[in-house]
């Protein structure tokens, strides 16, 4: 199955794509308006996902699902997973990074030429994860920073380097048994400072957060049960004045990882150390098989510039890159 989150321009609301028809869920008397409350609220934790979502698409309002594509219409997409209102704490974002050997060697060779040393700290976790060690793991701290297919991305003023990375996700629930239960997958872009993380790759936590929207998610959740997520083709393009000027194709999946479990290497590491907890949902980004050197895009992404993703299986998720100036809040500290 489908699943899309959306607007109406009055509510928030959740339904199935099935050909050319989107099923409202948010119609039927359960009115569920996300995700979540598919999942916690409407049995999904219970049952399992497909299963709750079956029970209610015979109830559901149909509507043409053409309306979702049309940028001027009456709909507007919402990233496929998102927090309950006033409870961002119920979404956990997690990352992994050096997961397909050419992001490695990129990122090795980035941070050589930024700092004229040598460093082998991304070709070393590689190795590490290549052996069955310990993968690279971090977090996004604000579930508001996702946004949906669409949807802006900010550049702050103290931008280096402005990348895409384009990764596959694995969104997770805890089910009624205390067991986590793999809910399905969506597309998404990890949008990242590289001029900062190259300089120092302790920079990384300032390299991945920022306010105004620094990673997307879409367009849709398709269930775990509809999807093959062993081997995947993904490409991405960047578009500057309405002409292309950068474009790669890669591969990514759970084959392509470059761990000895593959994705359940992931998932057990993160898991392990941080369980999940009752009515959270987990998003775990799987790190990018599709990278870009200064020579494949001078100066990184440029405010005005179009980003353009496509995933097997999943679809294709677009973003515009935005200026962010940030409030002054500083003022009373500088005295």
């Amino acid at each position: 199955m489908r699943i899309v989150q959306y607007s109406d321009g009055q509510t928030d609301r959740v339904g199935v794509v099935a050909g050319d028809t989107l099923i409202d869920l948010t119609a039927t008397p359960a009115a569920p308006a996300s995700v979540h409350d598919l999942y916690y609220r409407c049995g999904g934790a219970a049952v399992g996902f497909p299963a709750a979502v079956e029970r209610l698409i015979e109830r559901g309002s149909p509507r043409p699902a053409a309306d979702l594509d049309d940028p001027g219409g009456p709909l507007r997409l919402r990233p496929p997973v998102t927090a309950p209102t006033g409870r961002k704490h119920l979404l956990r974002i997690w990352l992994a990074g050096v997961t397909h050997e050419d992001s490695a060697k990129l990122r090795e060779i980035e941070a050589r030429q930024s700092t004229g040393q040598g460093i082998d700290l991304y070709d070393r976790k590689y190795r590490e994860c290549a052996q069955g060690g310990i993968p690279e793991l971090f977090p996004k701290t604000d579930p508001d920073s996702l946004v949906a297919h669409r949807e802006p991305i900010a550049r702050p003023p103290s931008t280096i380097r402005l990348v895409p990375e384009t990764e596959l996700v694995s969104i997770y629930g805890l089910g009624a048994d205390g067991q986590i239960e793999r809910i399905g997958f969506t597309g998404g872009n990890d949008y990242t400072d590289n001029g900062i993380e190259a300089a120092n790759p302790l920079n990384l936590p300032q390299a991945k957060n920022w306010s105004g929207g620094c990673a997307s998610l879409g367009p849709a959740l398709v269930t775990d049960d509809a999807f093959d997520h062993q081997n995947v083709a993904v490409s991405c393009e960047v578009l500057r004045a309405g002409a292309r000027i950068a474009r790669k194709e890669g591969h990514t999946g759970a084959a392509n990882l470059n761990m000895p479990d593959g994705l359940f290497h992931l998932e057990r590491s993160l898991f392990e150390r941080i369980p999940l907890g009752p009515e959270e949902l987990q998003i775990l980004f799987w790190g990018t098989s599709i990278v870009f050197s200064d020579t494949d895009l001078a100066n990184g992404l440029l405010v005005g510039d179009r980003v353009r993703l496509s995933f097997e299986g999943l679809g294709a998720l677009e973003n515009i890159i935005t200026a962010y100036n940030p409030p002054d809040q500083l003022t009373c500290l500088r005295k």
